[in-house]
């Protein structure tokens, strides 16, 4: 009698222990954890037995194991990125942690190098358990990177992308379609010597860009040079030593379209250590609208890639899918493409013979 008042006062303090309330229940301690975690696929009948064997037994989780139960459900998601420009990170870590995501989902940042072996990659999302992955341009144009992540069974979201890939969401603009636009803007301009300073190889935005200035100068009667075009990997140091060459030819280009602002910004800097005045001597269009096309003088005429609200969309997106794969349901797979926008600031102008010969804007 004494031992079973002993007992019984024991749970009125709430000692009962995670095993008690399994046998009260009638379920394994799984279950009863699975009840405590709100996970789902839990019958209502048994989440209700469960619930009951709680209150009868007072039980009270143990809050440090309750933390560990908690860390061990965790979904990690994470954004891959390569931006070398501070306010463009800046933009997608507030994107991103603006949204409202499930409080059982931790958003990681991790700098990939572009250029790096995408088995890297792979390494650090095993070791920190990710679960779902948000690819940053360039990343998200890297075809063996996504293979690679997707192989290992993460979730994969790409921003600033308009790959048409089905086995992957991507939100971003037709850069064909951009670039067509920018470099037609320029051949209305009167421009006819063109340079391109293309991104990395490997990534498909840059055979995209490349496509829409080839495209525009064929359908305004102009076959493209390969004299012209160069291969940069979308940063400053890359089209540094392009600069110097494309401005060194004779007769230099009269504008410049570089496949993205970093690069533009490098072509800035060598006209003007060359003593090239931009935009009167020569053209020069960027590809992002980062800060650094506002940064410079003059402020580059570039397309426009909305990072933040892509990254908002993205967050949203990997959510869903991971919900969407946490009930045993096909995780839904969505392509957005926006529209490009040209931003025309100081960089561009008419070339000195057009201007002479009074060619309109």
């Amino acid at each position: 009698m004494t031992a079973k008042a002993d007992s019984g006062a024991a749970l009125v303090r709430g000692q009962a222990t995670i095993s008690d309330v399994a046998r009260h229940a009638g379920v394994s301690t799984m279950t009863v954890s699975r009840v405590l975690n709100k996970a789902p696929r839990v019958s209502p009948a048994t989440r209700d037995s469960v619930e009951r064997a709680i209150r009868d037994l007072n039980y009270v989780p143990n809050q440090a194991a309750k933390a560990l139960s908690a860390s061990r459900n965790m979904r990690k998601v994470a954004f891959l990125f390569d931006i070398p420009n501070a306010a463009v990170l800046g933009e997608m870590v507030s994107a991103g942690f603006a949204e409202s995501i499930q409080p059982d989902v931790q958003l990681l940042f991790i700098k990939t190098n572009a250029g790096d072996d995408p088995l890297r990659a792979l390494a650090t999302i095993k070791d920190l358990d990710i679960r779902g992955v948000i690819l940053s341009p360039p990343l998200c144009d890297d075809v063996r990177l996504r293979l690679i992540l997707k192989e290992s069974g993460a979730r994969v979201v790409g921003i600033g992308c308009g790959d048409p890939d089905p086995a992957f969401s991507t939100i971003g603009i037709d850069d064909t379609r951009a670039v067509y636009e920018l470099t037609s803007y320029m051949l209305k301009l009167g421009h006819r010597r063109i340079g391109l300073i293309a991104g990395h190889p490997r990534h498909q935005s840059s055979a995209r860009r490349r496509a829409g200035y080839e495209a525009a100068l064929l359908d305004h009667g102009i076959q493209p040079d390969p004299a012209l075009q160069w291969e940069g990997d979308y940063t400053y140091g890359s089209a540094f030593g392009i600069a110097e060459q494309a401005l060194a030819l004779d007769p230099p280009p009269t504008a410049i379209f570089a496949s993205n602002d970093d690069m533009a910004a490098a072509v800035l800097g060598v006209a003007r250590g060359r003593g090239v005045a931009v935009p009167r001597a020569l053209t020069v269009c960027g590809f992002d609208d980062s800060e650094v096309a506002r940064m410079v003088t003059p402020q580059l005429t570039t397309i426009r890639q909305p990072v933040d609200a892509m990254a908002g969309w993205a967050v949203r997106q990997l959510t869903d899918e991971l919900d969407a794969q946490a009930r045993g349901e096909e995780a839904p797979v969505r392509k957005v493409l926006l529209d490009p926008i040209i931003i025309y600031r100081g960089s561009d102008a008419p070339p000195p013979r057009a201007r002479k010969s009074g060619v309109a804007q």
